[in-house]
């Protein structure tokens, strides 16, 4: 159980995040702003000490503390990455169990950065539906960690089942074809398509430029975008899901 409990680097690293971020005057405003229109958040001085109390709450005040996050979350990352380290537990106790299950090391990193942004997303979209006046469902953390799961493990799936679907042609060497662009040209190309046809923004795939066409590390790509390099590979790995969906 102590080990269940316990959160790996990326899903540490945003938690992090957030508690830095909320000691900053943006910070601090945010959960102003926040608390104007959820009482339940005025008793908390910084955004890092709600995370850390929605973190450690019995289920029931788990869900009443997210609720109020998530019901101003529509269109605010911070709010939803706060939502996200609200949840670091329970997505730490998903990685826990993939590794007893036997996933390596760079296979964990892959599939810690899957969920955190899967998560992400399933905070997203609850903060979208609460908007346009949906009811949230009973359980609110649970719901999304499962979703958040339930997202990777299909995800890895279709990419399994492609794989072995893959056509090895090193036997058509000898055929002349016209020589096919780069990838960073092909991965430019299509980023710039997704952009003007409104799949996605310009800001969203910046993370997703800088690194994989430009070839800027994430910590470099991060300092050039104002976010530290564990949001930054959350966010790419969103965009990237954006790109192939």
């Amino acid at each position: 159980m102590r080990g269940m409990a316990q959160t790996t680097s990326l899903i540490s690293a945003v938690s992090a995040h957030v508690t830095t971020t909320g000691k900053h005057l943006s910070g601090r405003q945010a959960l102003a702003r926040w608390a104007k229109a959820q009482p339940e958040l005025r008793r908390f001085l910084l955004i890092g000490d709600f995370a850390s109390k929605c973190r450690d709450a019995s289920p029931n005040d788990q869900d009443r503390l997210l609720l109020a996050v998530v019901s101003v979350a529509d269109g605010d990352h911070l709010a939803q990455l706060t939502a996200v380290a609200c949840l670091s537990r329970k997505l730490g106790a998903v990685v826990a169990g993939w590794r007893r299950a036997g996933a390596s090391s760079t296979d964990l990193q892959g599939l810690e950065a899957d969920l955190v942004s899967e998560a992400w997303s399933a905070v997203a979209n609850a903060a979208a539906r609460f908007a346009v006046g949906e009811l949230m469902t009973a359980r609110l953390g649970l719901v999304l960690v499962d979703n958040a799961r339930h997202a990777v493990r299909n995800s890895r799936r279709r990419e399994l089942r492609s794989a072995g679907r893959e056509v090895h042609l090193d036997h058509l060497d000898g055929f002349g074809c016209a020589p096919e662009k780069p990838a960073n040209e092909r991965l430019a190309a299509e980023i710039a398509a997704a952009v003007r046809a409104g799949r996605i923004s310009a800001k969203v795939a910046a993370p997703v430029y800088l690194t994989r066409v430009v070839g800027f590390s994430a910590e470099e790509a991060a300092k050039r975008l104002g976010m530290s390099p564990a949001v930054l590979r959350a966010t790419r790995s969103r965009a990237e899901r954006r790109l192939v969906a």
